[in-house]
């Protein structure tokens, strides 16, 4: 409303004449108006956003009827009421370029939640990419359904270049709510974008939520997630809210600790510089909980083929990444080895 509110002092400091330009709640909206009636104001226009019920009254006695059907030019028409998409897109945009707002009490009452739902971030990987988040629209909208006419429908908000941000209700994921279910859902959409659209395409997935009102701690969550992720984990395309605590830990550190820390392994252990092949080994067995049988599977490994591998590692570095405590470190050091 702020073109409002900027018409309504240009008219005043041109005119002299009295105009004026409010901000309410829809519950206040009669007893405000009947208070400048009562005063001889009559209301010119009124419209609605996230912020509450906007009015534009002049004081009726100062106006001559001809100046009075000049404000037509300024306000030929009320402006048509935001629909609940483009009020919460409005609302999670502010809040991921740190304009931190409490969830609309208005919006809460419009929007009523009849099921959980599920939020996904999608970002783009390449800041290049000219690629347009609209063009996606009817590819989701198509992988996302539901068999229910009364079903709510997805919630599209672009929040800039990098990010999509996607609301899902849960039935449109036919129900499924477990982590590895979610997970799949995710994979289905990355694997779908990467075929039709050629785009390197990272999807985030959220667990289901209950309630509106948390969509702002969650969006900071995988965005949080993002971050961590694009920094010690860019080869992976698809997450859960849930997953690499550690990396959004290191994260989250300062240049300086994490320079530190990392010098405090190196002093702890002699680690040489590794390779390729030794990292993803050490990674891979990580994420299979330190199970040398998964590890060799998703490697398409021999298991004696793998446990040589991890001996020579021993060798090298003086630590068994088969050893939780030895495992840690060498997870750390990973970690901040970049730094």
């Amino acid at each position: 409303m702020e073109n409002w509110i900027k018409d309504v002092e240009k008219i005043h400091q041109a005119t002299s004449l009295p105009i004026t330009c409010l901000q309410t709640e829809a519950n206040k909206v009669e007893e405000l108006q009947q208070t400048h009636k009562e005063r001889g104001w009559e209301l010119v226009t009124s419209a609605q956003d996230t912020d509450g019920i906007w009015l534009v009254l002049i004081e009726s006695s100062k106006w001559h009827p001809a100046a009075r059907a000049m404000l037509g030019l300024f306000f030929t028409q009320p402006l048509q009421k935001t629909s609940i998409p483009e009020q919460i897109g409005s609302w999670l945009q502010g809040i991921a370029v740190g304009n931190h707002r409490p969830f609309p009490a208005r919006l809460e009452q419009q929007w009523p939640w009849r099921e959980e739902r599920v939020c996904f971030l999608l970002e783009r990987c390449r800041v290049d990419s000219t690629f347009e988040w609209t063009a996606l629209q009817p590819v989701l909208h198509d992988f996302f359904k539901s068999n229910e006419q009364s079903s709510p429908s997805l919630i599209f908000v672009p929040l800039n270049h990098s990010y999509l941000f996607l609301i899902v209700p849960l039935s449109m994921l036919a129900n499924q709510s477990e982590k590895e279910e979610l997970l799949e859902w995710a994979s289905g959409l990355h694997d779908l974008i990467t075929t039709e659209y050629m785009e390197n395409i990272r999807i985030l997935a959220g667990l289901p939520l209950s309630a509106p009102t948390v969509l702002d701690k969650e969006l900071m969550q995988l965005l949080s997630l993002s971050h961590a992720i694009a920094h010690f984990r860019p080869r992976t395309m698809v997450a859960g809210s849930w997953l690499h605590l550690l990396e959004r830990w290191a994260s989250s550190l300062p240049s300086q600790a994490a320079t530190a820390i990392s010098n405090q392994i190196r002093s702890l252990a002699s680690i040489p510089q590794l390779n390729a092949e030794q990292v993803e080994t050490l990674e891979t067995l990580f994420s299979r909980q330190l199970n040398v049988s998964d590890t060799a599977r998703q490697l398409f490994l021999h298991r004696n083929t793998l446990l040589y591998r991890l001996d020579k590692l021993t060798e090298q570095t003086g630590l068994d990444p088969r050893m939780f405590s030895d495992a840690v470190l060498l997870q750390l050091y990973l970690l901040f080895r970049q730094n």
